[in-house]
């Protein structure tokens, strides 16, 4: 799997509201889209004070719901930290039991691990890459891409799972930096990626960040923009980037801050809100507490469709659904629908935005 310039990586947690969004865009789009997506933690019941799953539980679904969701295309497949070392309930561990059930399936899924995996997950996935043959994503930090041993260590691990870089999938992962000012941070990371060798030694090279915050208290109610800080530095990192230095694919967290973890709803109302992704900023209309007042998402949306910023129902389905909640046609549903309905039209509009740059990696 080879990508092209028009190519776009989301990453995202394998939660309801992700893949429906993934599973719900327009086939054109699924072609031009290869996802980062992580297994992740299992959430807590607040209530009981305890997960609220099993591992077993938990992680089983995930092979059969990826054949649904998004059949055979292509994708990365990575486990959160946080249960990575966790054993299934036949002692194996997560990626072994996955990529067997995906096996099933006829999948095209590629492990994804950390720079930094433990030996017990570098066996697992050797293992994994020997029987499918589809090679790997080694993920690097943008910590560990500052510091001077990254290529010996990617090497390193390369090597570990039996692989040569032209068979290793290169992903920096910036989490979420201060990408300002542009151009200092754009010459840095430009001298530490030029320090990884002759990126075209790797197979793709993907970069993957996000300007969404982590939480939105910050925000005030009513109508706000928060610029893409992340889009807006890839096109100066892009155009910043020497003619004979390979150009990243973009990718980026959609509107989940990487860091997000679900809250103790009891204790917390967490506000009604819709962030629209525009060319340049997230359009943000936010209320009062959803649970005290859903219908205020009618409004959202009516403001969102009046604004100027408005892609058209046919845009998206995420689209689609912001103009009939605006119409009254729809009713405001609940808060992890409204995940589905705005990553599906973000995911559609960075892809409309990279068929614009036409900027080739």
């Amino acid at each position: 799997m080879i990508l092209t310039s028009d190519m776009y990586v989301p990453a995202l947690r394998w939660r309801q509201g992700e893949y429906q969004a993934l599973a719900r865009l327009a086939t054109a789009a699924k072609d031009r889209i290869v996802p980062y997506l992580t297994i992740p933690e299992v959430e807590f019941d607040f209530e009981l004070w305890q997960p609220k799953k099993t591992i077993q539980e938990h992680v089983h679904p995930f092979a059969t719901r990826f054949n649904a969701k998004w059949e055979h295309r292509p994708a990365w497949v990575g486990v959160h930290p946080a249960i990575s070392g966790e054993p299934m309930g036949d002692g194996s561990d997560i990626f072994t039991y996955v990529f067997k059930a995906l096996r099933a399936f006829q999948a095209n899924a590629i492990p994804a691990v950390p720079l930094d995996a433990s030996p017990a997950m570098v066996a697992s996935v050797a293992g994994i890459i020997a029987t499918d043959g589809l090679g790997t994503a080694i993920s690097v930090r943008l910590e560990d891409v500052m510091k001077p041993d990254a290529l010996t260590r990617t090497k390193a691990l390369a090597a570990s799972l039996g692989l040569t870089l032209d068979e290793v999938d290169l992903v920096i992962d910036l989490g979420a930096p201060n990408f300002e000012p542009y151009d200092v941070f754009a010459g840095a990371l430009i001298a530490a990626t030029q320090k990884l060798g002759d990126l075209h030694a790797f197979r793709n090279f993907v970069m993957i960040g996000t300007a969404i915050p982590e939480t939105f208290k910050d925000v005030a109610k009513g109508a706000a923009q928060l610029p893409r800080h992340d889009w807006l530095f890839y096109k100066m990192l892009t155009g910043k980037m020497p003619d004979d230095m390979r150009q990243p694919n973009y990718g980026d967290y959609t509107i989940v801050h990487p860091e997000f973890k679900p809250l103790d709803m009891r204790k917390i109302k967490s506000a009604g809100k819709l962030v629209y992704t525009t060319s340049s900023a997230w359009e943000v209309r936010k209320g009062g507490a959803f649970r005290d007042n859903p219908g205020q998402m009618h409004d959202h949306c009516n403001s969102i469709k009046g604004s100027g910023k408005f892609k058209g129902a046919s845009f998206s389905n995420g689209d689609d659904y912001i103009a009939k909640c605006a119409a009254r046609t729809k009713g405001p549903s609940n808060q992890p629908w409204w995940k589905f309905v705005t990553i599906n039209h973000h995911m559609t509009h960075v892809l409309d935005d990279l068929s614009k740059l036409g900027a080739a990696p």
